[in-house]
């Protein structure tokens, strides 16, 4: 005869196999009472809009360049003379050292802007560059050559446009004259010059002018004596 198992012990060997046959099974009421969870759903790319309809990259838009002025012509304020040329007749009039003497030069003379002669940078346009070559003689007390060369600046303080052009000149220059007075020293001197003048614009350009200038010679003390010669000259011109 088997021996049979007391029934409090049977009870406890079939609760742990109930526990396992049932613990698989879904919880019904559980699952009642509870929320539903939601599955994550994959996220779905952007649909691509057709290239027609997708909007255009920004682009920078650079500035616009600034209108360029007409060939030609260029504002008043910086407009650049051209090279000018032109003749001049001076009557001179020696008051230091006496006695009085007189003279007459023919003057040729070319003019160019000062910047660009000098390959200055900056350079107002009312400055220009003049270069002279004159021949004459004295008339009283007798006749005797002078022949010169010269170099100036030339200002016009009030600009280029208008009636009348005012203008200042200063600059230097070699000379030589036939006559000596007492002291000279040398036949050749240099020779500076300083004026002040009034030009009429004329539509072809052929301008006229006068001026006022002073006048000197001396040699710079490269000679022992070495006493100066002083004029003052009235000048009248035109250009061609």
């Amino acid at each position: 005869m088997k021996p049979v198992a007391p029934k409090p012990l049977l009870k406890l060997a079939v609760l742990p196999l109930a526990c396992a046959l049932l613990a698989p099974l879904p919880s019904w009421g559980a699952d009642a009472a509870a929320p539903a969870v939601s599955q994550p759903v994959a996220a779905q790319p952007a649909p691509t809009l057709p290239a027609a309809s997708q909007p255009a990259a920004v682009q920078p838009v650079a500035p616009a360049p600034a209108e360029a002025a007409p060939a030609g012509k260029v504002a008043a304020s910086d407009a650049r003379l051209p090279d000018q040329h032109g003749f001049a007749l001076d009557y001179g009039y020696v008051y230091d050292p006496g006695p009085s003497r007189t003279w007459v030069m023919a003057r040729g003379f070319a003019i160019y802007d000062y910047g660009s002669a000098w390959r200055m940078d900056n350079c107002p346009n009312t400055l220009r560059f003049k270069v002279e070559a004159a021949i004459g003689s004295t008339l009283t007390p007798k006749s005797d050559i002078m022949a010169s060369v010269n170099m100036l600046a030339l200002k016009y303080p009030l600009g280029l446009t208008g009636k009348v052009l005012p203008y200042g000149e200063a600059g230097i220059g070699i000379i030589y004259t036939q006559f000596r007075v007492q002291g000279q020293g040398l036949h050749f001197n240099f020779n500076p010059l300083l004026g002040v003048g009034l030009e009429l614009p004329q539509e072809d350009g052929k301008n006229i002018f006068g001026a006022i200038r002073l006048h000197h010679l001396s040699n710079g003390e490269l000679y022992h004596e070495n006493r100066g010669v002083n004029s003052v000259v009235l000048q009248v011109g035109r250009m061609f």
